[in-house]
């Protein structure tokens, strides 16, 4: 009887931290999205302001930021110093495919980081400037929508956890 007490509560446990997980997940999401804005206006400071290389300035990058994005920008910066006739498209590409699995960016996140992509090192100051904005509006957007809907999602999956967890333990004994 102790021991079926005991999966009871593990299997309310699990489900509710299920739920609490789900929950948090588009909290992590804005959270790094808005360290890529950040790190999207530091970047358009370094082309605007310093003129500094590419390479340099993810260097600078990765060093003001945090998470996932100071990861992204550290490890693209290596590839773009041992780069041997790559694009740094194709090298930024790599970079993202690196980082997926560590991060929570959507799938649409992960489509407008890989345009921005195609502008790095590529098009005159103006055009990657205008690159830089065309992303951070993106975020903008995306990080207000998931706010928005954030409180609403978060109670569902916290409900929703525990209530799994008691419907599954009623079902079980």
């Amino acid at each position: 009887m102790l021991l079926r007490i005991l999966g009871m509560m593990a299997v309310m446990v699990g489900c509710a931290g299920l739920g609490f997980y789900m929950s948090a997940k588009e909290g992590f999401r804005t959270r790094e999205l808005l360290e890529f804005k950040k790190a999207l206006l530091i970047l358009s400071s370094e082309i605007e302001y310093k003129k500094s290389p590419l390479t340099v300035a993810c260097e600078s990058l990765a060093k003001r930021v945090e998470g996932v994005v100071a990861v992204l920008f550290s490890t693209f910066a290596e590839f773009l110093e041992n780069s041997q006739g790559e694009t740094a498209y194709r090298l930024w590409t790599d970079t993202l495919d690196g980082i997926k699995a560590k991060s929570f960016y959507a799938p649409e996140d992960i489509s407008v980081l890989d345009g921005f992509g195609k502008t790095l090192g590529y098009l005159d100051k103006p055009m990657q400037l205008n690159a830089i904005n065309y992303a951070i509006s993106y975020i903008d957007e995306k990080t207000a929508a998931l706010q928005a809907a954030g409180d609403k999602s978060k109670r569902m999956y916290r409900s929703l956890g525990v209530i799994s967890g008691l419907l599954i333990t009623v079902l079980l004994w």
